[in-house]
């Protein structure tokens, strides 16, 4: 893990995770082990925005910017590690939906705001060994996508990001393909 990471003083203070437009701090920041900071801010959706929260990353580096994870990111950097690791990329895929499936939305924003991470602990233990040099990290593609299922668990009626977990399975099985994955994981994609 990058012990002395430096990042852009715009939007990280040493500890306090910001962003400019609206101003805000970070109500929880993780730390990935390839030094990539993941803030949760405050959201503005759903029945209940006060419950609602943005997921935003600020890589290492005196110039990089704070900015939304898009889904592509994670997929794909689960897409580069296929051809080693079907088996195991299909296996991670799964437990996600499953944990999706079984997930329930926070119910307070006490709770929201000291959320601890359910399952990298989990996927790091078992998976660590698939890591590969120039992708990201296993528990940053783990947070996000954690964090990306109970944030979909808030809005009533969302299922974009669990049907893109359910494509990329599909691709893992032989059923989709390629161009799929991708095109279901661009901004916008319905």
């Amino acid at each position: 893990m990058p012990t002395n990471s430096v990042y852009n003083s715009k939007y990280y203070d040493g500890t306090n995770l910001k962003q400019l437009r609206p101003k805000a701090e970070a109500f929880l920041t993780y730390k990935t082990k390839d030094g990539t900071l993941i803030g949760l801010f405050q959201g503005s959706r759903g029945i209940n925005p006060k419950l609602d929260f943005v997921v935003k990353i600020l890589i290492p580096g005196s110039d990089k910017v704070l900015r939304p994870p898009t889904h592509t990111f994670w997929v794909v950097d689960l897409l580069l590690k296929i051809p080693q690791y079907r088996k195991e990329v299909r296996e991670i895929v799964e437990y996600y939906i499953n944990y999706y499936n079984a997930a329930t939305p926070f119910s307070s924003v006490e709770e929201r705001n000291g959320y601890q991470l359910e399952t990298v602990k989990i996927i790091i233990s078992k998976y660590s060994y698939i890591e590969q040099n120039y992708t990201l990290s296993l528990d940053y593609v783990a947070t996000v996508i954690e964090l990306f299922c109970k944030n979909e668990k808030i809005n009533l009626g969302a299922y974009m990001f669990r049907d893109l977990l359910m494509t990329l399975r599909d691709y893992v099985d032989g059923k989709l393909h390629y161009t799929e994955v991708l095109q279901a994981a661009m901004p916008g994609y319905k």
